[in-house]
């Protein structure tokens, strides 16, 4: 007699674990979530395949999941989660992550969010850009956004870019990268309008905002900053999401010539 085919679900099992772990049993979620009693036993079961978004929804808020894991169980639903902008305990959380495991690396580093907020840095990164001059904590409201630093005057990176033509461009094709990846639109017009009251910014974003890239990847920026003293950094600048969560992205400052790499081991 041929063996029954098992019919669970990826997804259903993914909700089994969750719950498991939050420590709910089927039907204490079921009443958080507004269920009908031994729904649960079979959406996890996988004798319901195709569940409705809603329902899908209100189980994964009852159970409090993070970002990555409600855009996992609703992709295996066939569901599409947009990117959202992270909220104070996501960014802790990404924060916690590099200064675990990035922040001494020997090169600058530094993370942004998908909204382009500057997180947090190692100290070959405040080296570079001075970063200690912006105040980190909790009671600070607003991040400083990356793009401000490079375009903005007032804050004393533009004026030492010296590959201005070749670096900018590139920026400004990263942030329409970053809008097609993320699909974040609600903030996004407000934010380039901003943007576009620093002259550098306006400028190249009249000549590249509108642009046609044939490409999808991230460009590999080259950035060169004077450091003054006739002292010249040249750097590849490349960038890595974050595996659990994509919204976050580790940018790295590889450097590019011998005498760069002596600045950055110094």
């Amino acid at each position: 007699m041929a063996r029954r085919k098992s019919s669970l679900t990826v997804g259903g099992e993914q909700l089994r674990l969750l719950r498991e772990s939050r420590g709910k049993t089927q039907l204490t979620l079921e009443l958080d979530a507004s269920l009908g009693v031994g729904y649960l036993q079979r959406l996890e079961s996988g004798k319901v395949q195709q569940p409705e978004r809603d329902t899908l929804e209100r189980i994964l808020t009852a159970l409090a999941v993070n970002f990555a894991e409600r855009r996992e169980v609703m992709q295996q639903f066939g569901y599409a989660v947009p990117l959202t902008i992270p909220d104070a305990a996501e960014i802790q959380w990404a924060i916690s992550v590099f200064q675990g495991e990035m922040a001494n690396i020997t090169v600058p580093a530094y993370v942004l969010d998908c909204s382009h907020r500057l997180l947090t840095w190692n100290p070959l990164a405040d080296k570079l850009y001075g970063l200690g001059r912006f105040t980190m904590g909790e009671d600070r409201p607003d991040y400083l956004l990356m793009p401000r630093l490079i375009f903005d005057p007032r804050l004393k990176v533009s004026p030492c870019i010296v590959n201005g033509e070749e670096f900018y461009p590139s920026q400004i094709r990263v942030l329409k990268y970053e809008r097609l990846r993320c699909g974040v639109d609600s903030w996004y017009d407000g934010f380039i309008e901003e943007m576009r009251h620093y002259g550098d910014f306006d400028r190249y974003w009249s000549r590249y905002g509108r642009e046609q890239s044939q490409f999808t990847m991230r460009p590999l920026s080259p950035f060169k900053l004077d450091l003054g003293g006739s002292r010249l950094a040249q750097f590849r600048i490349i960038s890595e999401s974050f595996v659990q969560d994509q919204r976050f992205r580790v940018i790295y400052c590889l450097p590019a010539d011998a005498e760069t790499i002596r600045w950055c081991e110094g």
